[in-house]
């Protein structure tokens, strides 16, 4: 039978087929076929050869109605992750398809920059990202639009939602219909009151089952995958809370993943240019005409490690440099 993995713990896994979960394990000749391929690959190991949001196949056990084993992970479209700071790499959510991004209009304050580094994440990951502003009932909607103006300009979707009022909702529910959608955003955007307006009780499960999952650990990745009754599921996990997920490929770039920086890309004078110093850099002049918003090129800077020192996406380098401060002291 064929199924997806909605949610892990310890070595099992829960696998959703229709209307029916079934615990399983994995098949040891699974195991044993990925060993051999990192032998002859290199490759850095998965922390888990399977995640939540894999479509697998399964085979049921005499000895309990609801036990199987997975025999086989098919392709996945996409996996959305991290790599450790050990090395290995961890898929937080296999297939997913639309990382929703939630800020309120006002309190907490919409920070432009953290959506910044969570659209870079999303992209990175090949991703659809869609962002969504709440409480909007506490703003006048013209000054946030004209705010958010730039991103729809860039082509990423933008939905105004309100619990108080109700506005926005059902197009939310359009939009995630049918979909892997996994939800990011600080606390105090609104996330657990858009949860319930969604599907109401749906927040009140996730608690559930952080509580259960998560005691006595102090960070988590663990992630579960809930059924809408409107079609689709909805991931909601710390992991994916948390803004520390991206690493770039530094053969790709960061650059290829801010859309308007993409067509001067190959215009500018060296392949392997950082738009920071370089000469005849197009990327550079396209942001002194206008034609590159000044903030996002400031985003990519401040992401890419290039403003004032601070190396955001290298730990080591925070924490080389932050020992090197602590000596001098």
């Amino acid at each position: 039978m064929e199924g997806i993995v909605i949610k892990t713990r310890g070595g099992a896994y829960e696998v959703q087929v229709g209307n029916q979960c079934y615990i399983c394990t994995l098949r040891h000749q699974l195991i044993e076929d990925e060993k051999r391929r990192l032998a002859e690959t290199k490759e850095m190991p998965y922390v888990d050869l399977v995640a939540v949001g894999d479509r697998v196949r399964i085979s049921t056990t005499a000895s309990a109605a609801d036990g199987g084993y997975i025999e086989e992970c098919l392709p996945r479209d996409t996996q959305f992750g991290r790599t450790r700071m050990d090395g290995w790499r961890q898929v937080i959510v296999a297939n997913l398809d639309m990382l929703l991004i939630i800020f309120a209009a006002r309190h907490p304050t919409l920070k432009l920059r953290m959506l910044d580094r969570f659209l870079v994440t999303a992209e990175a990951s090949d991703v659809e990202p869609v962002i969504c502003i709440n409480k909007i009932d506490l703003a006048k909607l013209e000054n946030v639009q004209r705010e958010l103006n730039l991103y729809e300009e860039l082509g990423y979707k933008v939905v105004y939602t309100s619990t108080v009022t109700g506005n926005g909702v059902d197009k939310l529910r359009e939009v995630m219909q049918n979909r892997i959608s996994a939800i990011v955003g600080s606390s105090g955007v609104g996330k657990s009151s858009l949860l319930n307006a969604l599907q109401p009780g749906l927040q009140l499960r996730i608690g559930e089952v952080d509580d259960r999952i998560h005691k006595g650990r102090h960070t988590t990745t663990e992630v579960i995958l809930l059924p809408l009754e409107f079609g689709g599921f909805v991931a909601d996990t710390p992991g994916v809370r948390t803004l520390g997920l991206l690493e770039i490929d530094d053969e790709q770039g960061l650059d290829i993943h801010f859309p308007e920086m993409r067509p001067y890309i190959p215009e500018c004078r060296f392949a392997a240019c950082t738009h920071q110093h370089e000469p005849d850099c197009a990327v550079k002049r396209a942001v002194e005409t206008g034609d590159i918003n000044p903030l996002r090129y400031e985003s990519y800077l401040r992401i890419s490690g290039f403003k004032e020192g601070r190396y955001e996406r290298n730990s080591d380098k925070k924490r080389t440099d932050r020992n090197s401060r602590r000596r001098r002291r």
